[in-house]
């Protein structure tokens, strides 16, 4: 399977090939193509979502796929919002990429495009964390609304607060190829919308 990634950096594109493979049994292969926004980019986010969705056809691509960190933006996804809920980052997000517009296109050939949609709560390393075993004390859904809580979990993940690309994947790569998809499921709401998605 080959997925175009419209993450915030090599390191989240990474994690979510291998979160994907695992949960669908499957080799993914990202496209050779990059497509990245800046941290805390969530206006450009929005501006390439559509840009890629249509991309991922052009290039005969097999899908998709779009992650952003919550960090805090209310309201969270829940599986009640029907079609576009403002403020929510999931529902934007879709309703951004207009994956309707390729989704209606001819296919001859190749199997239908996959659309993906990750906004981890509160964020990547929120999922990370749970699946390493850390026990949040409840705070899992609230850690990392704000800038402090944020460094916060970088520093529960990394060990510092600013990790270089190295330090990341050394951390978050043995954790998402060990990580077993149904157990974060029951401890993530946000990442069980995405397994929903990817079965």
């Amino acid at each position: 399977m080959k997925l175009a990634f419209c993450v915030e950096d090599d390191t989240d594109e990474e994690v979510f090939r291998v979160l994907v493979s695992r949960a669908l049994g499957t080799e993914v292969v990202p496209s050779e193509t990059q497509y990245r926004f800046a941290r805390g980019g969530w206006a450009n986010a929005l501006r390439l979502a559509p840009i890629i969705a249509k991309d991922a056809y052009h290039k005969g691509l097999d899908g998709a796929l779009f992650a952003i960190d919550n960090d805090g933006a209310a309201p969270t996804h829940s599986v009640s919002h029907k079609g576009l809920n403002q403020g929510c980052r999931l529902c934007e997000l879709r309703a951004a990429a207009r994956i309707h517009e390729p989704l209606s296109w001819s296919r001859q050939g190749l199997p239908a495009l996959r659309y993906l949609f990750a906004v981890p709560v509160q964020a990547l390393e929120t999922w990370l964390l749970l699946a390493r075993g850390h026990d949040f004390k409840g705070e899992n859904e609230t850690l990392g609304r704000d800038p402090s809580g944020r460094a916060k979990l970088k520093r529960l993940l990394y060990g510092v607060e600013h990790p270089d690309r190295d330090t990341m994947r050394s951390a978050t790569l043995p954790i998402a190829e060990s990580l077993q998809v149904d157990a974060l499921a029951r401890l993530s709401p946000s990442f069980a919308d995405f397994l929903t998605q990817l079965r």
